[in-house]
């Protein structure tokens, strides 16, 4: 799960690729792989669609909805309207962004938007920086023409800042990619306990710097490696999920740049689970601890095996907090939401849906929808299955009759309803 090109995107730990044009709309249909769905084509956005987000739409004073996307490669914010169930030509809400990754949309129609700045200097040195935008529109004629920044200052490098999401606390909760691949190798010096984190800011925060903040109510959890996006459960809404790409190559003096080398120390994607209602700030391992299901057969943590992380960083915990679930190797699991309506009757509501991007060399892995069934608690992993197959799915959601969307990277995004 090599970085593709900064330029391209930033958050996501992957080959470099040159995005292919989009197939023309209905042909080479992906098929879900469990009955009683069917997928059609609902936009070409071209670019590198990278996060979705349903809301309001601005210009209407009914209860109309839009589709917002951000293009990674455009540095924009587009909007689909929904025509029939079709969606129409996507055109620029707002635009300016440097490689947006993540998009949330807000019940006024408004948005927040995260991007990575160029590499600066800054409160942790020559580096690159996370942050979010709030983006306005203003006039009610359906295009943000107003924004400004509400955090920024988030180190990282590798990594950037990713998926967000509001909690129940009505705070604004953000993830954070890390600076390295393994923790010591693959770019600039980690920074803790903001690399590979969560953190919240009051979302009617204007240009706030991290370091501003008080650490104790801001830093949610931390110790994750590439976390791009989060998700809280419908069933406990304190428990907040999150997805973990694990590291490629873990070895002192080696680079995830070969990806063929049989000495590579692989870890596993990995699945989340932390309580902010427990107000303590889980520190999960990494990067002195990593997992890799297929070499040890369990969920067990081990050390890192590159010295310089173990000297820099210590031992991985004996205590330290297990992750939920595995994903396997290089699947690169990304956008994850919860499938909450009843539309899809009661076999399906309240799973977990996580869109893998999957790897570009080696065995085939990803490039799936994985479905994700947890108990009744909410708390624990029943089981793992494969429900759509795509070229590069980065990212998904739901409408509010519950028809998902996926946004696959080679610039389309495509629509799964329930068969009536």
């Amino acid at each position: 799960m090599r970085r593709i090109a900064a330029a391209l995107v930033a958050g996501v730990s992957l080959v470099a690729l040159t995005t292919a044009a989009p197939a023309a709309p209905g042909t080479d249909l992906p098929k879900p792989l469990e009955p009683g769905f069917y997928v059609h084509p609902y936009a070409v956005t071209g670019g590198a669609p990278s996060s979705l987000a349903f809301g309001p739409d601005t210009r209407d004073s009914e209860d109309g909805q839009r589709l917002y996307v951000t293009d990674n490669i455009g540095g924009t914010v587009l909007v689909i309207d929904d025509l029939g169930g079709v969606g129409s030509t996507p055109e620029v809400f707002a635009d300016g962004f440097d490689g947006p990754l993540g998009v949330l949309a807000v019940k006024d129609g408004s948005l927040y938007v995260a991007d990575a700045e160029s590499a600066r200097e800054g409160p942790y040195g020559f580096r690159s920086y996370g942050r979010v935008w709030h983006v306005i529109d203003k006039d009610k004629d359906g295009v943000g023409e107003t924004k400004y920044v509400v955090l920024k200052d988030l180190p990282n490098g590798r990594h950037n800042t990713n998926g967000m999401a509001f909690g129940p606390d009505g705070m604004l909760y953000v993830t954070n990619g890390n600076s390295t691949d393994d923790g010591a190798e693959g770019g600039e010096a980690e920074v803790v306990p903001f690399s590979g984190s969560v953190v919240r800011v009051d979302p009617k925060a204007k240009n706030v710097s991290l370091v501003d903040l008080p650490l104790k109510k801001t830093l949610v959890a931390t110790g994750w490696r590439n976390v791009y996006d989060l998700a809280f459960s419908p069933i406990d809404k304190t428990l907040l999920f999150v997805p973990m790409n694990g590291a490629d190559d873990a070895r002192k003096g080696s680079t995830a740049e070969n990806p063929v080398d049989p000495n590579l120390e692989d870890s596993d994607d990995l699945l989340f689970a932390t309580d902010i209602a427990d107000h303590r700030i889980d520190d999960f391992g990494f990067p002195s601890c990593l997992y890799n299901v297929a070499k040890r057969g369990d969920l067990k943590p081990y050390d890192n095996p590159n010295p310089d992380v173990i000297e820099k960083f210590g031992a991985c915990p004996k205590d330290v907090p297990r992750p939920v679930s595995s994903f396997g190797l290089h699947t690169s699991s990304d956008g994850l939401a919860f499938q909450t309506t009843k539309n899809w009757e009661d076999e399906y509501r309240n799973d977990l849906f996580v869109a893998e991007w999957g790897s570009l060399f080696g065995p085939p892995r990803g490039h799936d929808v994985i479905r994700v069934q947890l108990d009744d608690s909410g708390r624990k992993v029943e089981s793992h299955s494969v429900f759509l197959e795509l070229d590069l799915p980065l990212d998904l959601t739901f409408d509010k009759a519950g028809a998902m969307y996926v946004a696959d990277f080679s610039g389309q995004i495509f629509k799964v309803d329930r068969a009536i």
